[in-house]
Protein backbone atom coordinates (compact mmCIF):
# COMPACT_ATOMS: atom_id res chain seq x y z
CA UNK A 1 0.00 0.00 0.00
CA UNK A 2 1.25 3.43 -0.54
CA UNK A 3 1.14 6.20 2.17
CA UNK A 4 0.13 8.93 -0.38
CA UNK A 5 -3.75 9.40 -1.35
CA UNK A 6 -3.76 8.59 -4.69
CA UNK A 7 -6.79 9.52 -7.07
CA UNK A 8 -8.14 6.24 -6.58
CA UNK A 9 -7.92 6.12 -2.34
CA UNK A 10 -6.77 6.91 0.57
CA UNK A 11 -3.16 6.19 1.13
CA UNK A 12 -1.99 4.18 4.79
CA UNK A 13 -0.75 7.53 6.25
CA UNK A 14 -4.28 9.45 5.84
CA UNK A 15 -5.97 5.90 7.34
CA UNK A 16 -3.61 4.92 9.76
CA UNK A 17 -4.33 8.40 11.26
CA UNK A 18 -8.59 8.08 10.67
CA UNK A 19 -8.72 4.77 12.35
CA UNK A 20 -6.40 5.70 15.36
CA UNK A 21 -8.29 8.40 15.71
CA UNK A 22 -11.32 6.63 15.75
CA UNK A 23 -10.15 4.18 18.92
CA UNK A 24 -8.95 6.97 20.55
CA UNK A 25 -12.37 9.02 20.26
CA UNK A 26 -14.21 5.01 20.97
CA UNK A 27 -11.88 4.96 24.32
CA UNK A 28 -12.37 8.36 25.54
CA UNK A 29 -15.69 8.44 25.25
CA UNK A 30 -16.67 5.46 26.60
CA UNK A 31 -14.17 6.38 30.05
CA UNK A 32 -15.49 9.66 29.84
CA UNK A 33 -19.07 8.11 30.19
CA UNK A 34 -18.32 5.10 32.80
CA UNK A 35 -15.36 6.88 34.38
CA UNK A 36 -16.95 7.86 37.55
CA UNK A 37 -18.85 4.12 37.64
CA UNK A 38 -15.65 2.98 38.02
CA UNK A 39 -14.44 2.10 41.75
CA UNK A 40 -12.77 4.84 43.78
CA UNK A 41 -8.58 4.77 44.15
CA UNK A 42 -6.33 3.38 41.16
CA UNK A 43 -8.96 2.23 38.46
CA UNK A 44 -10.32 5.27 38.40
CA UNK A 45 -7.10 7.51 38.17
CA UNK A 46 -6.29 4.88 35.62
CA UNK A 47 -9.55 5.72 33.40
CA UNK A 48 -8.84 9.39 33.68
CA UNK A 49 -5.65 8.87 32.99
CA UNK A 50 -6.31 7.12 29.92
CA UNK A 51 -8.96 9.66 29.04
CA UNK A 52 -6.93 12.53 29.31
CA UNK A 53 -4.26 10.88 27.63
CA UNK A 54 -6.75 9.32 25.10
CA UNK A 55 -7.90 12.98 24.12
CA UNK A 56 -3.91 14.74 23.84
CA UNK A 57 -3.66 11.94 21.92
CA UNK A 58 -6.54 12.91 19.68
CA UNK A 59 -5.35 16.40 19.83
CA UNK A 60 -1.86 15.92 18.20
CA UNK A 61 -3.67 13.57 15.22
CA UNK A 62 -6.12 16.12 14.77
CA UNK A 63 -2.51 18.60 13.72
CA UNK A 64 -1.67 15.60 11.65
CA UNK A 65 -4.61 14.75 9.78
CA UNK A 66 -5.10 18.68 8.78
CA UNK A 67 -1.85 18.86 8.33
CA UNK A 68 -1.59 16.34 5.57
CA UNK A 69 -4.87 17.52 4.21
CA UNK A 70 -2.90 20.23 3.49
CA UNK A 71 0.38 18.52 1.61
CA UNK A 72 -1.82 15.37 0.32
CA UNK A 73 -5.62 16.41 -0.80
CA UNK A 74 -8.22 13.62 -0.07
CA UNK A 75 -9.13 11.69 -3.75
CA UNK A 76 -12.14 12.69 -5.44
CA UNK A 77 -15.56 11.93 -4.27
CA UNK A 78 -16.69 8.66 -5.92
CA UNK A 79 -20.18 9.19 -8.15
CA UNK A 80 -23.19 8.51 -6.67
CA UNK A 81 -26.66 9.21 -7.13
CA UNK A 82 -26.74 12.04 -4.26
CA UNK A 83 -24.73 14.17 -7.14
CA UNK A 84 -23.01 17.50 -5.80
CA UNK A 85 -25.20 17.70 -3.22
CA UNK A 86 -24.02 14.50 -1.40
CA UNK A 87 -20.03 15.92 -1.96
CA UNK A 88 -21.44 18.95 -0.53
CA UNK A 89 -23.05 17.34 2.73
CA UNK A 90 -20.30 14.98 3.01
CA UNK A 91 -17.49 18.00 2.88
CA UNK A 92 -19.45 19.89 5.59
CA UNK A 93 -19.66 16.71 8.08
CA UNK A 94 -15.94 16.01 7.74
CA UNK A 95 -15.58 20.11 8.67
CA UNK A 96 -17.85 19.73 11.65
CA UNK A 97 -16.44 16.34 12.59
CA UNK A 98 -12.88 18.01 13.12
CA UNK A 99 -14.12 21.08 14.29
CA UNK A 100 -16.06 18.86 17.24
CA UNK A 101 -12.65 16.92 17.72
CA UNK A 102 -10.91 20.17 18.37
CA UNK A 103 -13.55 21.45 20.50
CA UNK A 104 -13.76 18.27 22.93
CA UNK A 105 -10.48 18.32 23.07
CA UNK A 106 -10.27 22.39 24.40
CA UNK A 107 -12.97 22.48 26.57
CA UNK A 108 -11.48 18.60 28.16
CA UNK A 109 -8.33 20.99 28.50
CA UNK A 110 -10.42 23.97 30.06
CA UNK A 111 -12.21 21.66 32.33
CA UNK A 112 -9.25 20.20 34.00
CA UNK A 113 -7.81 23.59 34.14
CA UNK A 114 -11.18 24.75 36.04
CA UNK A 115 -10.92 22.20 38.50
CA UNK A 116 -7.51 23.66 39.57
CA UNK A 117 -5.60 20.59 38.34
CA UNK A 118 -2.06 20.40 36.32
CA UNK A 119 -2.56 19.17 32.75
CA UNK A 120 -0.32 16.01 32.35
CA UNK A 121 1.26 15.63 28.71
CA UNK A 122 0.89 12.23 28.19
CA UNK A 123 2.78 11.93 31.31
CA UNK A 124 5.66 13.76 30.18
CA UNK A 125 5.27 16.54 31.30
CA UNK A 126 2.50 19.08 33.56
CA UNK A 127 1.19 22.26 32.86
CA UNK A 128 -0.27 23.83 36.06
CA UNK A 129 -3.67 25.34 35.73
CA UNK A 130 -3.57 28.98 34.72
CA UNK A 131 -7.06 29.27 36.84
CA UNK A 132 -7.90 29.22 40.27
CA UNK A 133 -10.23 26.41 40.85
CA UNK A 134 -13.81 27.18 40.90
CA UNK A 135 -16.64 24.49 41.14
CA UNK A 136 -19.30 25.79 39.23
CA UNK A 137 -16.95 26.94 35.83
CA UNK A 138 -15.71 23.58 35.91
CA UNK A 139 -18.92 21.92 36.29
CA UNK A 140 -19.95 24.37 33.39
CA UNK A 141 -16.84 23.42 31.37
CA UNK A 142 -17.44 19.62 31.88
CA UNK A 143 -21.45 20.07 30.70
CA UNK A 144 -20.18 21.45 27.07
CA UNK A 145 -17.29 19.04 26.85
CA UNK A 146 -19.87 16.40 27.41
CA UNK A 147 -22.73 17.42 25.25
CA UNK A 148 -19.90 18.20 22.23
CA UNK A 149 -18.45 14.59 23.47
CA UNK A 150 -21.85 13.37 22.58
CA UNK A 151 -22.66 15.58 19.40
CA UNK A 152 -19.42 13.66 18.09
CA UNK A 153 -20.25 10.51 18.42
CA UNK A 154 -23.69 11.06 17.10
CA UNK A 155 -22.25 12.61 14.25
CA UNK A 156 -19.17 9.99 13.89
CA UNK A 157 -22.10 7.16 13.78
CA UNK A 158 -23.79 9.21 10.88
CA UNK A 159 -20.68 9.31 8.91
CA UNK A 160 -19.79 5.63 9.59
CA UNK A 161 -23.92 4.82 8.72
CA UNK A 162 -23.46 6.65 5.67
CA UNK A 163 -20.05 4.95 4.08
CA UNK A 164 -22.29 1.42 5.36
CA UNK A 165 -24.99 3.06 2.74
CA UNK A 166 -22.45 3.80 0.02
CA UNK A 167 -20.80 0.43 0.67
CA UNK A 168 -23.87 -1.79 0.60
CA UNK A 169 -26.70 0.70 -0.78
CA UNK A 170 -24.75 2.37 -3.80
CA UNK A 171 -22.02 -0.15 -4.04
CA UNK A 172 -19.05 2.41 -4.99
CA UNK A 173 -15.82 2.50 -3.44
CA UNK A 174 -16.59 5.05 -0.77
CA UNK A 175 -15.98 2.86 2.47
CA UNK A 176 -13.24 0.68 0.97
CA UNK A 177 -11.42 3.48 -0.12
CA UNK A 178 -10.58 4.32 3.17
CA UNK A 179 -9.87 0.81 4.17
CA UNK A 180 -6.85 -0.70 4.71
CA UNK A 181 -5.96 -3.36 2.21
CA UNK A 182 -4.84 -6.71 3.62
CA UNK A 183 -4.57 -8.51 0.24
CA UNK A 184 -2.11 -7.70 -2.75
CA UNK A 185 -5.33 -7.92 -4.75
CA UNK A 186 -7.11 -5.49 -3.33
Amino acid sequence: MQWRNSQGGYGAAAQIVHWFSVLLVGVAWLLGTVGEDLPRGSARELGEQVHVSAGELIAILLIIRIGWRLIDPPPPPEPTPLGSAGDVAAKIVHLALYALLAAVVAFGVATQFADGDSLSLLGITDIASPWIKDKSFAHDMKEIHEALANGLIILATIHASAALVHHFVFRDRTLSRMSPRFSKSG
